[in-house]
């Protein structure tokens, strides 16, 4: 699969729109920013338009040398436009383009020689400059190099006017903003504010926009937001989510929701930590994730999504299980997706293979890891990002643990850890059935948010990498789980 590179254009001219302010020369004519931004206008331009934007210059040459009349002779430029009536291929419609310009450019160089009228001199000038201004301007699009007023990118201005009307407090002042990069499924923005109603440090985290995140479990922010909520409510360190906007005029763009800042940063991603994982801190994940697997059915959620509903708390935990992957699979298929054999094989295999585990379904957070706990002098401060929140197996925590951070842990210790602190125990075949799992699911949410920038429901630049980044570890990683399946 190649992504078009007119999409990759498109959103790369957004991402840069996005970056200019931040540019110490944006604002300057002829800087680098400036030519940047119009480089990739051109760039977007000619692969969007292609052979049918030079087609459409051909046209629009002639109407024009049709509206000059007798002013000049354009016998040859009319031979040459006409020449280029059987072109295909664009360098060769874009040579003869040339030549027609050439020719016109004879024409009009003949005209001025020749003994014309003022006035008729004066009309040919005016509808030329016309023509010639709209086919250049033509070629490079909308500028990048202004943001619109109405953009959905969240500045200072824009954040201190909301939380003034919310809070109806004028004193409000937000003093500092900046994004988080990272992440596929949500926009995060830290914000620090000074104010009588709010001050200290916050995080905005905002839906990607209307059909372009994926609708399954709790990636929406209003469904992420209880789920949070109800965790925090519990004891549990999830983060402090302060308020849901669904209804945000002033801040135009995906629904999202406030949360108190914890402190700590990420110390890895999917594929791992940064560094071996000290056993003090192997302990913390270790009991918090006996604590959350603790926590009593969660029923006061009610009916959320299809993998958060009153019925899964009392269903065999296998019949769980299998709902929540048909679940993905039939969303997969159902949604706009890039075919993959190998990713339908892998579902075929997964739900052959469901083992029968013993216990209750349990709120699972669904994607623990490195890259999505904060640590702060050996403390784990805060689990965030709680979108593929679900009703299920808490062996299927433990699964997405293994591939994820597992090999920088003393495996034995941290579950000997884990059910001190009253997990249960998983046996080795459970845990590579949820690490190949965890494997398929991912490598289906970023098949489909991947087919979202092709489409063009979705423009952020980053899901270009994950056809190329990230899929193929998945399937390769989930493939050696079975392979090691088959030869234990």
């Amino acid at each position: 699969m190649l992504i078009p590179a007119n999409r990759l254009l498109d959103a790369a001219r957004i991402e840069f729109a996005r970056l200019l302010p931040l540019l110490a020369d944006s604002g300057i004519d002829g800087s680098a920013a400036q030519s940047v931004a119009h480089a990739l206008g051109l760039m977007q331009a000619r692969e969007a338009g292609g052979v049918a934007h030079v087609r459409r210059q051909f046209r629009q040459l002639a109407q024009t040398l049709d509206g000059l009349g007798e002013l000049i002779d354009a016998t040859e430029t009319r031979r040459v436009i006409a020449q280029a009536q059987d072109m295909e291929e664009l360098a060769g419609l874009e040579a003869q383009w040339t030549a027609a310009l050439a020719s016109a450019q004879r024409a009009v160089q003949n005209a001025n020689a020749a003994d014309v009228p003022a006035d008729q001199r004066l009309a040919l000038l005016q509808t030329l400059v016309d023509w010639e201004t709209a086919d250049r301007q033509a070629q490079i699009g909308n500028s990048v190099g202004a943001i619109d007023e109405n953009a959905t990118e969240i500045t200072r201005e824009k954040l201190t006017a909301y939380l003034r009307d919310r809070f109806d407090d004028p004193s409000l002042v937000v003093t500092d903003l900046h994004p988080i990069s990272g992440g596929f499924g949500k926009q995060t923005t830290i914000f620090a504010v000074e104010g009588q109603s709010l001050s200290g440090e916050y995080v905005i985290r905002r839906d990607i926009g209307e059909n372009a995140g994926l609708d399954t479990s709790c990636h929406l922010i209003h469904r992420e937001y209880p789920v949070i909520r109800a965790a925090f409510e519990q004891g549990f360190p999830a983060p402090e989510a302060l308020w849901l906007d669904t209804d945000h005029p002033l801040l135009p763009g995906g629904h999202f929701i406030v949360m108190r800042k914890a402190g700590g940063k990420v110390a890895g991603n999917f594929f791992g930590a940064q560094s071996a994982i000290p056993d003090d801190l192997a302990d913390i994940l270790a009991d918090k994730m006996a604590q959350l697997h603790a926590i009593e059915p969660l029923r006061e959620l009610g009916d959320l999504t299809d993998t958060i509903r009153t019925e899964l708390w009392d269903l065999p935990l296998r019949d769980c299980v299998e709902r929540y992957i048909r679940n993905w699979y039939d969303f997969y298929l159902c949604e706009q997706h890039t075919p993959s054999p190998a990713l339908v094989a892998l579902y075929g295999w997964l739900l052959d293979n469901i083992p029968d585990s013993s216990g209750t379904p349990r709120l699972i957070h669904g994607d623990i890891g490195f890259h999505n706990f904060l640590i702060e002098n050996g403390q784990m401060t805060a689990l965030v990002d709680w979108e593929f929140a679900h009703i299920g197996d808490p062996a299927e925590e433990l699964g997405y643990v293994n591939v994820t951070v597992g090999p920088s842990l003393d495996w034995q210790r941290f579950m000997a850890r884990y059910q001190a602190a009253g997990g249960k125990y998983v046996s080795p075949e459970t845990l590579r059935f949820y690490g190949v799992w965890a494997y398929a699911r991912n490598a289906s949410g970023a098949n489909i948010l991947s087919t979202r920038l092709i489409s063009g429901l979705a423009d952020d630049l980053k899901l270009a990498i994950l056809p190329y980044l990230h899929v193929p570890p998945f399937l390769q990683g989930a493939k050696a789980l079975i392979e090691a399946e088959l030869a234990a």
